[in-house]
């Protein structure tokens, strides 16, 4: 019972983060950018050898979230002539589908994907295969923290991606030079390198008529600043970065200094293109009536956001950047993982291969998702100095590849899913007056405990002063 409670709540920020997985389709059909939005660093010198060696191998069944691996089937079927068949699965059903099948050993499945937080509950099932003959070459080619999220407790790799997710504030250059008189990235960071420094921004762009967020929920992505969520002696974990998110969530709030316009709705999609009534959730955006507009200066996301503001952007294509926040963070991506009951293991590990560790496949990749950040160190070395059209031409595979140097994966904890959610329902209860801070915090701990009883709350725990 206390896994199943814990892949629910894990599904939870599964079904943000499916906005990466259906991005696939926009990303690869999307051919109307100029030359200056593919990436143009093909170092294969016009001889396309992909595919060459590798060899004949059986069929495999790979069970995804993601349109984006339908494209990979079809170029690998193109270069090697063995077959993938591809199955999508809408993430709110996948984890479940996962368990039922592979929990009878099913041999229908050979390679199945997980996001992050779903793999150690798969890796603990014991569904996912030995990947240690690749371990070596994932340590050294892939980033880093792509690697350590694909081994399992014992610290056997079991998972690999083909993408890296850093996180980034992808912000209004055009607001930013209005309010602020600069647009440069390291100087905007700056305005969101403290939950205080953002309180401070959100106070000035009110005073423009502008408001900081679509809604205080993208502060969450900066909840691991500090601390792990529990710590070695299993004890939650809420110390003074985390009340201070507490704070600013609900000061952002209360002074209306984000647009109600939550992420994942309507308004907060048609936020990126233009302005949109404040409160705009209450109702349609062309039917509030005497509501004041309002434009959102912001959106903190993993690099597969800046993919949905650039698709979404209409006339403000161009006019983003992206910068650093209160500290660096990933979110998403796709990690191949083989069925250990399959009788193809060699032809998955192939693929798998293909997919995450061929460098023309990296490079195939960059231009066919017209933005995607892949796992490939060297591919992505080779596309530093690319400049994006669509972020006011800044160097952001170089931004990206600074923030994943800085992602601190010791933080990571197989509850940190578990611990947000009831977090973020705390804070919730006290912007809406539902209950006082301190009520709150102890909502919190009881929920978590309530799913992880083997937890425990320290004795320095801010209820307890």
């Amino acid at each position: 019972m206390k896994k199943l409670i814990a892949i629910i709540l894990a599904l939870t920020l599964a079904l943000a983060l499916v906005a990466c997985s259906n991005n696939g389709d926009s990303k690869g059909n999307d051919t109307s950018s100029g030359s200056n939005e593919t990436n143009g660093n093909d170092t294969s010198n016009g001889e396309d050898t992909t595919g060459s060696q590798y060899k004949s191998v059986d069929k495999i069944v790979l069970w995804t979230l993601s349109n984006d691996l339908k494209q990979f089937a079809e170029r690998y079927t193109e270069l090697t002539g063995n077959e993938v068949e591809v199955v999508v699965f809408d993430s709110a059903d996948f984890a479940t589908k996962i368990n039922q099948t592979l929990g009878t050993k099913s041999k229908d499945v050979d390679v199945f994907v997980g996001e992050p937080q779903m793999l150690p509950n798969f890796f603990e099932a014991g569904f996912s295969a030995d990947l240690s003959a690749l371990d070596e070459q994932v340590k050294s080619r892939l980033v880093g923290y792509t690697y350590e999220a694909g081994k399992d407790a014992d610290g056997v790799l079991r998972a690999i991606s083909y993408q890296a997710c850093p996180g980034s504030v992808i912000y209004r250059r055009d607001i930013a030079k209005e309010v602020f008189g600069t647009d440069d990235p390291d100087e905007i960071g700056k305005l969101f390198a403290s939950f205080s420094s953002i309180e401070d921004t959100a106070k000035k762009l009110q005073e423009k008529g502008y408001t900081i967020f679509g809604d205080t929920g993208a502060l969450r992505w900066f909840s691991n600043s500090s601390s792990p969520w529990v710590n070695d002696k299993g004890e939650i974990i809420v110390d003074q970065d985390r009340l201070d998110y507490f704070d600013c969530a609900v000061e952002l709030y209360q002074k209306e200094y984000v647009a109600f316009a939550p992420e994942w709705s309507a308004a907060w999609y048609a936020s990126m293109a233009g302005p949109l009534p404040m409160h705009a959730e209450w109702s349609a955006v062309d039917e509030v009536a005497g509501n004041p507009t309002t434009q959102i200066f912001s959106y903190v996301m993993p690099s597969w956001g800046a993919l949905i503001v650039r698709d979404n952007a209409g006339d403000n294509k161009g006019l983003y950047g992206v910068c650093s926040g209160v500290c660096s963070f990933f979110g998403g991506g796709t990690f191949l993982t083989i069925n250990e009951y399959s009788a193809h293991k060699e032809a998955a590990q192939q693929f798998i291969e293909f997919c995450t560790l061929d460098d023309d496949t990296a490079r195939w990749w960059l231009d066919a998702s017209n933005g995607d950040v892949v796992s490939n160190l060297a591919v992505l070395e080779e596309n530093r100095n690319y400049e994006n059209e669509s972020f006011g031409n800044q160097k952001t595979y170089d931004f990206f590849m600074g923030e994943m140097d800085k992602i601190d994966y010791s933080l990571v904890t197989g509850y940190d899913d578990a611990c947000k959610d009831a977090f973020g329902a705390a804070i919730i209860s006290v912007q809406q007056g539902e209950a006082t801070k301190e009520e709150a915090l102890k909502n919190f701990y009881d929920l978590v405990i309530a799913t992880y009883p083997e937890l425990s709350i320290p004795a320095d725990a801010p209820i307890n002063q």
